[in-house]
């Protein structure tokens, strides 16, 4: 009876030693794991609330991961290299001042660079309007977009320091117009009420623009930076750049049904056929890769002062060709036929595949064209600032 009691009460000493035990363990260890170092992501606006929402389930894993020893060391080293991180920023950017710009839209395809290009929107919404504004921020640089019949010289006031003017030279008329801004814009140049002028030009299909030459920077003029439509052989890269025609923004007998129609046949046709007509470049072409529409163009020379292929081997089309342009190229419409007994071959499923990449492309030269357009801005504008 005597060793009986004598095994309970070893029994019952070894269990309150087990129990003290874990007792200890829960009181030295437990509460470490359950208490976090303080951490960045602890830090954040709703970190706690998200990890309440987590439940049971997330607690008992919690739990169950082993201690980590050097978790305070980390932690620090991760708030170290978050505030390396953050210095380089503040000095990369430190100095750097928002770049303005504003765009007077003149002519019908300043609704394709701000529309298209840009993805900038106007208000009102009324394209009847009197005057439509818009903004839009590219980088660094604040773009400004102004257009309208009330957007006229000397009748609104010019609070930037830098402006594109958009015009249209194709006809006579239009070059007269276009003048009367460019003198409006040169006065404002010269009695220093702006700093910089860039032009985008919509120019004459056969690429006579000898009217503008006299308000180039590099003549004594103040345009600083010419984007001008169609291949030009002013074209350098270095103050005279391509600009696209893009699509048709303004049609006077265009009806909602017309357009429509027209936006219907580009979806269902696979291919769309753009002959050359005074100039090789057309709105189809733009028109068509819109709508997924693989373009067959026709690659030739049109007369008049184009860029010439022995010093211009991509012309015509010049830029579209320099962007890889997934379309189909012709030099005769002789080759036709052999193009459509090809499509017969192709299945629906590597049309669509072929329609998806167009669309692609085109918004890669949409987006490719404003970061071009930017960058060139800066780096004249700002470093004829320094100077």
């Amino acid at each position: 009876m005597r060793l009986t009691r004598k095994r309970l009460c070893s029994f019952l000493i070894a269990l309150y030693c087990l129990f003290s035990l874990y007792a200890a363990y829960h009181v030295f260890f437990g509460g470490r794991r359950r208490t976090p170092a303080p951490s960045l992501r602890g830090l954040r606006k709703g970190a706690v609330p998200a990890r309440e929402r987590r439940g049971r389930a997330e607690q008992s894993t919690l739990r169950s991961e082993e201690w980590n020893p050097w978790e305070g060391d980390e932690k620090n080293e991760q708030q170290q290299r978050l505030k390396t991180s953050l210095q380089i920023l503040n000095k990369s950017t430190k100095g750097k001042t928002d770049f303005h710009v504003q765009i007077w839209g003149k002519a019908a395809i300043g609704l394709y660079l701000w529309e298209h290009i840009f993805e900038g929107l106007l208000e009102p919404t009324d394209v009847t309007a009197q005057w439509r504004e818009g903004n839009s921020v590219v980088g660094r640089t604040h773009y400004s977009f102004i257009t309208g019949p009330a957007v006229v010289p000397g009748y609104f006031s010019v609070d930037v320091n830098n402006v594109i003017l958009i015009l249209n030279g194709r006809e006579k008329a239009k070059v007269f117009y276009a003048t009367q801004w460019l003198l409006y814009a040169q006065n404002l140049v010269q009695t220093q009420k702006l700093q910089h002028l860039s032009v985008v030009l919509l120019g004459n299909e056969h690429c006579n623009n000898e009217w503008i030459n006299q308000f180039l920077k590099r003549n004594g003029g103040s345009v600083e930076l010419l984007f001008v439509v169609y291949d030009s052989p002013w074209i350098n890269d270095m103050d005279v750049f391509q600009w696209p025609l893009g699509v048709a923004t303004w049609q006077p007998q265009e009806t909602n049904e017309s357009l429509k129609n027209y936006q219907d046949a580009l979806l269902q046709s696979d291919l769309t056929l753009c002959p050359a007509g005074v100039n090789t470049e057309c709105y189809r072409i733009y028109e068509a890769c819109s709508y997924g529409s693989i373009p067959v163009v026709e690659d030739v020379m049109t007369s008049g002062c184009y860029g010439n292929t022995s010093v211009y081997y991509n012309a015509p089309l010049q830029l579209l060709k320099s962007m890889n342009a997934p379309f189909i190229f012709i030099k005769n419409w002789k080759e036709l036929p052999a193009i459509l007994e090809k499509e017969k071959t192709i299945i629906l499923q590597e049309k669509i595949q072929r329609r998806k990449r167009l669309l692609h492309w085109y918004q890669h030269f949409k987006t490719e064209l404003k970061m071009r357009f930017t960058n060139i801005l800066e780096n004249s504008f700002l470093r004829n600032n320094k100077g």
